[in-house]
């Protein structure tokens, strides 16, 4: 069902960044116009900025007083150093703006219609082979405990007239950041093996198709959480068979797992990140009917990546990348 609202004004908090600038990108061209909350106050060409510190409610709320909707996206990398202070850092960036969000909101006389808040597929863990969807619970450990007090953030919010959406987001494959750039330098340095066992699922998704998402949760009779993932997630082992075959490269040596847990441990960082998966699936989504343009990685790959050999990157989609289902 389709919620009516018209084409007005979208607030996006973090959206200076990766996933920000393809949101904004998707939302113009839908005829919205967009303000972004950023701490620098600079935003995505074609966007206003405004500045906010992501704590406390300040001028920038009076950009929610009657816009069509608020966008969350606001949070520290989680592939950082996990020093203490990191992972406060981790913790307070994304659950003290979404507070801060929902105060904003109770503010307004005039209250978004819809508000639209990250969360990740890190609500999860790891969940092995075993698939997952919206109606799973949540992991133990650090990331489940953030994401719990993230989403828990939105849910205590004061808003009752406005929608809210937790957006469950996974391993984002775009140009302009997340780890696709990093892992074609790897690949084409032959370099593509898949890590430790590569059983490990990532719940990949083009970042086109979340940035869809987004705008879809904002005009669709929408509540709750739902997953920002494609619908066929892979292995490990699979993505980095994507990879290698679109740059032409040959079969690589899996990266033992000792290996890559002294990598991580030097990097300060917990091996599940890299080890561990999560088989998430978009069950909401796909049974209200969203449609995804790319639905499997050959898919997402081929409109990716630009300087593949143009004989294998052809052959991809039949016969270099087996879909995990």
């Amino acid at each position: 069902m389709r919620v009516q609202a018209s084409m007005g004004k979208v607030v996006v908090a973090g959206g200076s960044g990766f996933i920000g600038a393809a949101l904004v990108e998707v939302l113009q061209g839908s005829g919205h116009e967009t303000v972004v909350l950023s701490r620098s106050g600079k935003g995505p060409r074609g966007s206003r900025a405004v500045v906010w510190d992501g704590k406390s409610v300040g001028p920038w709320a009076a950009e929610l007083e009657g816009a069509m909707g608020v966008v969350n996206l606001a949070g520290h990398p989680v592939m950082d150093r996990w020093t203490p202070a990191v992972m406060e850092k981790i913790r307070s960036s994304r659950v003290e703006t979404t507070r801060a969000i929902g105060e904003a909101i109770a503010s307004c006389q005039t209250p978004p219609t819809a508000w639209v808040n990250a969360s990740a597929v890190g609500y999860y863990g790891d969940t092995g082979a075993a698939e997952v969807s919206e109606a799973s619970p949540a992991a133990m450990g650090f990331l489940g405990d953030v994401c719990r007090q993230w989403e828990a953030a939105v849910d205590s919010a004061v808003a009752p007239n406005t929608r809210k959406v937790k957006v469950r987001i996974g391993f984002v494959l775009g140009r302009g950041g997340g780890a696709l750039p990093l892992l074609s330098t790897v690949t084409k340095a032959f370099l593509g093996g898949p890590l430790g066992s590569g059983r490990q699922y990532v719940p990949w998704i083009h970042v086109k198709d979340l940035a869809r998402i987004i705008v879809w949760a904002l005009t669709e009779d929408v509540h709750g959480a739902i997953n920002g993932t494609a619908p066929r997630p892979v292995t490990n082992a699979d993505l980095m068979a994507g990879l290698r075959a679109a740059f032409g490269r040959p079969p690589v040596p899996a990266a033992p797992e000792p290996l890559v847990r002294l990598m991580l441990q030097a990097q300060g960082l917990p091996a599940d990140v890299v080890l561990g998966g999560t088989r998430a699936v978009p069950a909401i989504p796909l049974g209200l009917g969203f449609q995804f343009e790319f639905e499997t990685l050959a898919q997402a790959l081929a409109d990716l990546i630009d300087d593949a050999p143009r004989a294998w990157s052809e052959s991809v989609p039949d016969q270099w990348v087996t879909e995990s289902r």
